[in-house]
């Protein structure tokens, strides 16, 4: 793929987005900048990598969004005294460098659909420059990633699903403005992300994913255009059908919830096989370590052994993991393979996460790659959206992959017990618990004596954005 002057006069536009609301408005800083960049199809194809690669800086899912911020409100990392880290596990929303760390959150989400948002307006303003086929791609991929950004900020920064207010939520910004964009009520907000979820799905009906396997497209990458190719490190029309079935979930759609699940779980290759299949031990053992079959959308990080590869220290005694959420003994493959206990002295014994850890014996598809969306979670959802007996047959699947003997769920009630602890051992490292925690309305929260609440649940919006809201 051939970026040139486009993904470098692209770069020079990302990075000058300034604070305040300004990072909802991101405007190129003439009109011929603009007209050049989307007059040929290389510069459409860059300012969509452009989103990709804001996405994947250390301020969103490069660190904080999948292995930071988001993990310490889960209770999942070691903090030192005085340190973000310290504050967000008390849920402490008002000390400053919490302010200071969500609203860079907030503020970066934003970018990235500011970015999208310059896209698909671009694309449109110059559609003559596109076939069908790139165009439909590029305009699905910018929707998936518009909406995969706007549910993130609704599980963050929203209310509690069990618990929605009259008032106005959030912004679903749609367009490029210099205007402060205007808050919706939570129903105009998720009605709008499912829009855009539902426009992406018929845009990416005919992406290459649907006619090659991912090992196929892989292969494919040393063509001359390999814009096609490497689906699953992009936004893909399977990689839509998962985040549908999340947002479905978070909604409290079970219904259609469980129907994109299983699409997704049912995938098959033109051949017939499986699409994604579930992570075993043998992955582990070759250093796949995030089990990258499993990755419906990931992004490519070729520093992570600098930021999340280094190994994160988890703050209790290996008993304390195990009593909280595995068996003493056990073989599950998340806790033989993902820790490792270092001993410094007799007194201290860190316990290291090594999800991320990266090896020269890696397959190349698992090689510092983040994941984003993965086929446990659709396992996982259809658990809790299918009936007891159907439940109980996804987690017995689900539980052969993970090497343990899976126990039978009785009634909803274990159901949801058992879904808390399988979110924390699954995701620990990905982002993923505090949302489950969120979305369930759970009252505790492993290893903290906070209860789960709306005070706890809900982080406040940054304080430049609040006086929007009415």
């Amino acid at each position: 793929m051939k970026f040139g002057k486009f993904i470098i006069a692209l770069l020079l536009i990302l990075g000058t987005t300034t604070a305040c609301n300004d990072f909802l408005n991101v405007l190129p800083s003439t009109e011929k900048e603009k007209d050049e960049m989307f007059s040929t199809v290389d510069g459409c194809r860059s300012v969509l990598i452009g989103s990709y690669i804001r996405m994947k800086q250390t301020n969103l899912y490069g660190e904080e969004m999948v292995c930071g911020t988001v993990e310490n409100l889960a209770q999942h990392w070691t903090y030192n005294a005085g340190s973000v880290g310290e504050y967000l596990n008390k849920y402490d929303y008002k000390a400053a460098v919490v302010e200071t760390a969500m609203g860079n959150i907030y503020n970066n989400l934003y970018k990235v659909v500011a970015d999208v948002n310059g896209l698909l307006s671009g694309i449109e303003q110059h559609r003559s420059v596109l076939d069908d086929t790139n165009y439909n791609l590029i305009k699905g991929e910018a929707l998936g990633l518009r909406a995969f950004c706007h549910l993130d900020v609704l599980r963050l920064f929203g209310p509690m699903p069990n618990n929605v207010p009259t008032s106005k939520v959030l912004p679903y910004v749609t367009t490029v403005t210099n205007r402060p964009n205007a808050f919706l009520s939570y129903s105009e907000f998720t009605t709008q992300l499912l829009k855009d979820l539902d426009e992406a799905e018929t845009c990416l009906k005919d992406d290459p994913v649907r006619s090659k396997s991912i090992e196929a497209l892989n292969k494919d990458a040393a063509s001359e255009d390999n814009f096609f190719t490497a689906r699953q490190l992009r936004m893909n029309y399977y990689a839509v059908c998962a985040l549908k079935a999340r947002a479905y979930l978070w909604m409290g759609n079970k219904e259609k919830a469980l129907a994109y699940a299983k699409l997704v779980i049912d995938a098959k290759t033109p051949e017939g096989n499986a699409m994604f299949r579930l992570g075993t031990r043998d992955d582990c053992s070759r250093g796949d370590k995030s089990l990258s079959a499993e990755h419906v959308f990931n992004l490519k990080a070729n520093d992570l052994s600098k930021t999340l590869g280094t190994g994160r220290t988890y703050q209790k005694p290996k008993t304390e993991l195990t009593a909280r959420l595995y068996e003493a003994g056990t073989s599950d493959i998340r806790f033989v393979n993902l820790w490792e206990e270092v001993n410094i002295s007799y007194y201290n014994r860190p316990f290291y996460f090594q999800k991320y850890t990266q090896t020269e014996k890696m397959p190349t598809l698992s090689k510092n790659v983040i994941p984003l969306i993965r086929l446990s979670e659709m396992y996982l959802i259809a658990i809790e959206s299918s009936p007891l007996a159907d439940a109980n047959a996804y987690y017995a699947t689900f539980c052969t992959a993970r090497d343990v003997t899976p126990t039978t769920m009785a009634n909803d009630s274990e159901r949801i017990d058992l879904l808390v602890k399988e979110y924390n051992k699954e995701f620990y490292g990905e982002g993923q618990a505090f949302y489950a925690y969120k979305r369930l309305g759970a009252s505790t929260i492993f290893w903290t004596s906070v209860p789960g609440s709306v005070e706890t649940y809900v982080v406040p919006l940054p304080k430049d954005e609040a006086v929007y809201v009415n």
